[in-house]
């Protein structure tokens, strides 16, 4: 089936004047963005050579999200799928990636440390982050540099919170909400005469649910405190949160989402999700007057979630954790005209799951254990980047990875299947005690080009890896007694402009990338390796800088997401080679346009999602939607902010997601339109 190609729409939400971008030359002062994810030394954003973009506090705090997906959404390229509640799937330059691949293949860090453990990944991770204390949200799309490794195959979404400072208030907030939604904000900032910083955030959120018997509860904490002791910045951050919810499964059914008798019914009360998770970090900085630094980082983690498998019709509980213990240190120095960064990283983690089914369901998904194994793994890195200044104009840089990750896995049920010797076909398979060990490099190599102080090119070529995550090489099926995988490559290549005026900035990349020796399921549900993918588009930033009261920004992302051979994917017997990917959609996009003046700040935003295919044949089609969300804020006095939000404002009825399981189309719904309210008061 051919995808219609949406220009209409593309161009109604198209609210920024782009020809206007010609306007402003080099005379004008422009304001520097800097970025800090991509080597994690602070570095101008437009010199960067990399796909490079930020949520600044300031619209954190202005859209006030009641999940990522709100922010996500201002960026190219960039679509967190809501699930219910806080639960979410991630699209970064990619399609919505399910299981391990859908986490395993996008960096989720906090502060530049992955929120969870190689091998150890959640597609719902981004809900052990606390949001509302985050000073700014950076998104590296494609491959990431080499100061990051496993997972960072398709990009990275890094949440960096901050100490206090001077351009920082303490404050508290409530809003309501439809659906019995209630958030409290708590920010406490204290900066003493000796130049330390202290915040401290508290956020506790509950909330009904749109969908039947699907509210949830949810407490963040944060601390971050700075201070420099005998030359050296000391940086210590924790933050800890806990969810308990409700979960809603998919409706099903052709256009279920739009049918207004069901499109609210909970299939699955019985579901649920708890799961609390606890991030610490110390780092030691150190800047000297030849333009040397150096840092170390000491970090753990811990994470424990029990859910209920309702995707799945005998619906295991699932219960599954991991600590880790971990070490960064890096050095940058100038030597001549070259920069060079370099570091080495390890890390060590405990982890463990059990999979248990409570009622009998068949021969082949029998009652009682299906796993309960621990895996003891490490991973070491060393890697090194390098800017070299060939012209004044004109800069080389190149970046080489090493990184090697080893599991030590312990099945403490008996090896061999799970079923009784009836089962035609059991669906779990213990594999007997292992040690597995897989090593791999990443690189990019490219030239930026400053023509102007208005104009930049650049030109990147970059390699990335995800190691196979323990539940593809642990959780087996049929008889499948071990696993002949390696890891997955990404490589890329990317030609990006950039344009910056006193009034306008504009980033725009062209990318195409390949990826090799895909993990999937086949069709005895084995895990194999050997597909291919194939990933080709545009993105686009546009934000104006005008000093009038009306300004605006636009994001776009432009793919093409494609099979680039015919494995033999589970249930799929036709030649899918050449066909779009499963929920892959060719164009998302949005637009803001802001007014500002005096004590009054407004927006209204226009969201566009194209049609995507909902299986890898492409013979179901979910036909993409367009949203209108309004914002506004209001400063009552010095001290009082009252705000309100129109969520959905057309009150369009769409689908966070859909897709194709069992025989069915399946929906999670959209939410109807909803207003919340607000109150800020900042002493």
């Amino acid at each position: 089936m051919t995808l219609r190609k949406p220009w209409i729409p593309l161009l109604l939400i198209s609210t920024v004047p782009i020809s206007a971008i010609a306007q402003d030359g080099p005379e004008h002062e422009v304001l520097e963005e800097i970025f800090v994810s991509a080597t994690r030394v602070p570095e101008n954003r437009f010199d960067l050579n990399a796909s490079a973009y930020k949520v600044d506090r300031s619209a954190i705090e202005f859209t006030q999200a009641t999940h990522i997906n709100e922010l996500a959404q201002r960026l190219p390229s960039v679509w967190v799928s809501r699930g219910n509640g806080q639960e979410s799937l991630v699209s970064l330059r990619s399609p919505v990636l399910t299981g391990a691949a859908g986490c395993g293949s996008v960096l989720m860090a906090q502060n530049g440390i992955s929120l969870r453990a190689p091998g150890f990944c959640n597609v719902n991770q981004l809900f052990d982050a606390h949001l509302e204390f985050a000073d700014s949200i950076e998104v590296l799309a494609g491959p990431t540099p080499a100061t990051y490794g496993a997972n960072g195959l398709h990009g990275m979404i890094n949440i960096l919170t901050s100490p206090a400072g001077a351009d920082q208030a303490s404050a508290v907030s409530v809003d309501v909400g439809r659906f019995d939604y209630t958030r409290a904000n708590a920010k406490l900032i204290t900066n003493t005469a000796n130049g330390s910083h202290l915040s401290a955030g508290f956020t506790g959120i509950t909330e009904g649910g749109y969908k039947d018997n699907a509210g949830y509860d949810q407490q963040k904490m944060s601390l971050s405190y700075q201070v420099d002791l005998g030359g050296r910045q000391h940086t210590t951050s924790f933050s800890a949160t806990n969810l308990n919810q409700e979960t809603a499964g998919y409706i099903q059914g052709d256009d279920a989402y739009k049918i207004k008798a069901i499109k609210r019914d909970n299939p699955n009360p019985e579901a649920y999700r708890d799961a609390y998770a606890l991030n610490a970090s110390h780092r030691i900085s150190e800047a000297f007057d030849d333009g040397r630094s150096r840092s170390l980082t000491l970090f753990v983690r811990h994470n424990d979630m029990a859910f209920l498998q309702h995707y799945l019709p005998w619906q295991a509980i699932e219960e599954t954790g991991h600590s880790s213990l971990g070490i960064q240190a890096q050095w940058h120095r100038r030597l001549g005209s070259t920069q060079l960064t370099y570091g080495l990283e390890t890390q060590y983690t405990q982890a463990y799951l059990t999979e248990d089914q409570p009622q009998p369901f068949s021969p082949n998904q029998p009652q009682g254990l299906h796993y309960d194994f621990d895996v003891d793994a490490s991973t070491s890195a060393a890697y090194i980047l390098s800017s070299q200044e060939l012209t004044p104009e004109v800069t080389a840089t190149a970046g080489i990875r090493f990184e090697s990750t080893v599991y030590d896995y312990d099945n403490k049920l008996s090896d061999g299947s799970a079923c009784a010797p009836a089962a035609s076909a059991c669906r779990f398979f213990r594999p007997a005690d292992s040690s597995d060990r897989f090593s791999d490099l990443s690189a990019h190599a490219g030239i930026v080009w400053r023509a102007n102080d208005s104009n930049t090119l650049r030109l990147n070529v970059s390699r990335g890896f995800r190691p196979p995550e323990t539940a593809e090489l642990y959780r087996l099926q049929n008889g499948q007694n071990k696993t002949d995988i390696d890891s997955e490559s990404m490589n890329n290549i990317e030609l990006g402009w950039r344009f910056q005026s006193e009034y306008w900035f504009v980033d725009s990349t062209l990318y195409s990338m390949q990826k090799n020796d895909v993990i999937f399921q086949d069709s005895n549900r084995f895990y194999v390796t050997g597909a291919k993918t194939r990933h080709e588009g545009l993105e686009l930033q546009v934000k104006s800088r005008l000093e009038g009261p009306w300004n605006g920004d636009f994001a776009l992302g432009y793919g093409k997401h494609e099979y680039d051979n015919n494995p033999d994917y589970l249930g799929v017997s036709s030649d899918i080679s050449g066909l779009t990917i499963d929920t892959a959609p060719e164009i998302i996009a949005s637009a803001r346009l802001e007014y500002r003046k005096d004590r009054i700040r407004g927006e209204m935003e226009i969201v566009y999602m194209d049609e995507y295919a909902t299986e890898p044949t492409n013979s179901n089609v979910y036909a993409g939607h367009t949203l209108i969300n309004l914002r506004s804020e209001y400063r009552l006095n010095d001290n009082w902010t009252a705000s309100a939000r129109l969520m959905n404002a057309a009150d369009t009825d769409y689908a966070e997601r859909a897709d194709f399981g069992f025989g069915n189309e399946r929906y999670f719904v959209g939410e109807a339109r909803a207003l919340f309210v607000g109150l800020r008061y900042t002493p």
